[in-house]
């Protein structure tokens, strides 16, 4: 059986080019997500993804979402639910939180880019972020355990430091920056937990604060409303078979803390 023929090939200069083309500048702080499939083949794969951003920020900042979906309350797992009996079993044997060796599950990229020596990646039990360049490691250092994307978080530095989000072949389903809309517009929080360390063999589990990041299922639909009422604020590209989309921060949260003040209204009216 004879394998597919390559017949596209998307290079680390052609995802540079086409970033600077976009207004991407060195010193832009960037938050990027990514589908590496949606290019075909690229030589070097992840690296040569990140190799991209990095010289296209060369003198920024480049973070990626680098959550850890299984330290969250095995009693609260819904894809797939957990047999009731086997709950403290999970929570007595999760693997704490170590900045250093934790895998995230959010993407091949994403994980290949937090595995960098020269990487910086936040200490929040659940959410963090991986971080590279400019302020790294003060950014990192400054992630607040309660409410994790608001006020100090990474996510804050990008919006006061005039950020851009990036989509490498992706969309606003996955866009982790809304998330700061949420938490700064007087949510009120709940309990969550996370495993922190290990004491006689049984993990610890840490409890803190969060808004409910799951409150409506509309990223899409925010997305193309913003785009619609801000046309100057992004920008878009097809690069092969993937579309590139670069968006400034800024109105695209205060859009969405207008947007999601609005739901929230409705909701409880």
């Amino acid at each position: 059986m004879s394998e597919k023929l390559i017949e596209t090939v998307t290079t680390q200069a052609d995802f540079q080019r086409t970033l600077a083309g976009m207004g991407v500048k060195p010193t832009d702080a960037i938050l990027v997500h990514s589908a590496m499939s949606k290019f075909y083949f690229i030589p070097g794969g992840p690296e040569a993804i990140v190799n991209a951003l990095e010289k296209t920020v060369k003198d920024g900042t480049l973070m990626m979402p680098s959550e850890v979906s299984t330290n969250s309350d095995p009693a609260e797992w819904m894809y797939p639910p957990v047999r009731e009996d086997l709950i403290q079993r999970i929570r007595d044997n999760m693997p704490p939180y170590n900045p250093q060796t934790t895998p995230s599950y959010i993407g091949t990229v994403a994980e290949y880019f937090r595995t960098r020596p020269d990487v910086k990646r936040s200490g929040h039990p659940q959410i963090p972020i991986s971080i590279w360049g400019k302020n790294a490691k003060e950014i990192a250092q400054r992630q607040p355990i309660d409410v994790p994307y608001g006020v100090d978080s990474p996510l804050d530095y990008l919006y006061q430091h005039d950020g851009k989000t990036v989509f490498l072949g992706t969309d606003y389903e996955t866009c982790t920056i809304f998330h700061y809309a949420e938490s700064t517009i007087g949510r009120p929080t709940e309990i969550c937990s996370a495993p922190t360390g290990v004491d006689d063999g049984k993990t610890i589990w840490t409890k803190y604060q969060n808004i409910d990041m799951d409150s409506y299922d509309d990223f899409s639909e925010l997305g193309a409303a913003f785009e619609k009422a801000c046309p100057d604020e992004w920008k878009q590209q097809r690069l092969n078979n993937g579309l590139i989309k670069v968006i400034n921060i800024r109105p695209l949260i205060d859009f969405a803390r207008k947007w999601f003040q609005r739901k929230d209204q409705e909701v409880n009216n």
